[in-house]
């Protein structure tokens, strides 16, 4: 099921299941969307995009939201995996380092800055060029909520909030 891939410290990047294949940041089915597929090595997520046509905005650029929301998809996994919990977007502060052109291929990573609190959660992200710069970061605070917290905001249906619990878990 799983060959991971050891990192320089030793530890073994693992592949993660996305659940929803319809979303437009990891849903595989989804033909218009980013499709990110990630893995994990216990401390930090990344997924690696290619950025194609259907991406861009002014001229050969890719969009600033494109890149925000590859941002925001990172981070909100980050969150998931790394903490075992449900989550929202509170806020997100995003810098844009450098434009990014149609045809790249892009590196996403997100990792835990802080746990605030039992509900709160500050996280980083990033996204980096085939060359390793930074293209655009971002900050985000996050909201926690357990499983019976988001089944009663019917945000998502029970038997898929089952399936992703089970992928976080």
């Amino acid at each position: 099921m799983f060959e991971g891939k050891e990192t320089m410290a030793g530890n073994l990047w693992q592949p993660l299941i996305a659940v929803d294949r319809e979303c437009f940041g990891c849903g595989l089915e989804n033909p218009h969307g980013l499709q990110m597929c990630f893995e994990s090595n216990g401390t930090t997520l990344r997924s690696t995009v290619k950025m194609e046509q259907r991406f861009r905005g002014w001229s050969n650029l890719i969009h600033g939201g494109i890149l925000s929301t590859m941002l925001d998809e990172m981070m909100g996994w980050t969150v998931m995996i790394l903490t075992g919990k449900f989550m929202l977007t509170r806020t997100m502060q995003v810098a844009f380092k450098r434009p990014v052109y149609i045809g790249a291929v892009l590196t996403v990573t997100g990792s835990i800055k802080e746990r605030v609190s039992e509900k709160r959660v500050l996280v980083k992200a990033e996204i980096r060029d085939e060359g390793g710069l930074v293209c655009a970061e971002s900050e985000g605070e996050f909201a926690l909520f357990t499983r019976e917290q988001f089944l009663r905001m019917g945000i998502m249906p029970e038997e898929d909030l089952a399936a992703m619990a089970a992928a976080i878990s």
